[in-house]
């Protein structure tokens, strides 16, 4: 650890968890005055000692009242991953209240994370499905509110795919899992813009036949 509480960026292996933890604890008055934090702490696998060498650092944070502000949030991100020296998962505290409570040891936090995941998943589906009904792909075309709705949620979709375990995955080979990952990006060109009518062909054909797969697997234990 460097001088000023920063972590180098090579440092790996058991003492990193402790080395995070002194280094928040190190720059804490820092983070209050720049940022108007009240708390701040580790969770997931860095709190559980189970990360690895390349483990981003999972970080909850509560904010004083009148600083829960999108520019407070996105710069203390970029104030810890320069600090710790990798990749930060910042989570407000109040995101985390149910999703913690089982977190209790490395199996059930796995279970618990797809939970999580498969649940968004299952309920963008839902709104998909929902917002689809009664209309074609004319009228689709030309609700630019639903479209970029719809684009949205998509990315949701292949964005928590992505975060599935692979021990999940492994137990359902029959949900696409990587044309699911590839939502993210693939039908939304950030320089040609979305492609509508896969989009649409997603929305009236993909989506009500993934959405039941995907929300039973969301409802098991």
């Amino acid at each position: 650890m460097e001088k000023g509480g920063k972590i180098q960026a090579h440092d790996a292996g058991p003492d990193i968890r402790e080395e995070v933890m002194v280094a928040l604890n190190a720059r804490f008055p820092a983070m209050r005055r720049l940022f108007g934090i009240r708390k701040i702490g580790i969770f997931g696998s860095f709190a559980r000692g189970t990360m690895h060498p390349d483990s981003d650092v999972d970080i909850e944070v509560e904010f004083e009242q009148g600083s829960e502000t999108w520019t407070n949030f996105l710069g203390l991100a970029e104030y810890l991953e320069d600090l710790v020296g990798r990749p930060v998962d910042l989570v407000m505290r109040r995101m985390l209240e149910e999703y913690l409570s089982a977190d209790i040891d490395e199996e059930h936090a796995r279970k618990n994370r797809d939970r999580v995941y498969l649940s968004r998943m299952a309920a963008e589906c839902a709104f998909l499905m929902s917002r689809k009904k009664n209309l074609d792909f004319k009228e689709f075309s030309r609700d630019e509110t639903l479209k970029r709705a719809a684009v949205c949620s998509i990315q949701v979709i292949g964005g928590c795919a992505a975060l599935i375990s692979p021990e999940q995955k492994g137990a359902t080979p029959g949900i696409p899992w990587n044309q699911l990952e590839g939502l993210r990006s693939r039908l939304s060109l950030p320089y040609f813009g979305p492609d509508w009518v896969l989009i649409w062909d997603l929305i009236d054909s993909g989506i009500p036949e993934l959405e039941p797969r995907i929300r039973n697997l969301a409802s098991r234990p």
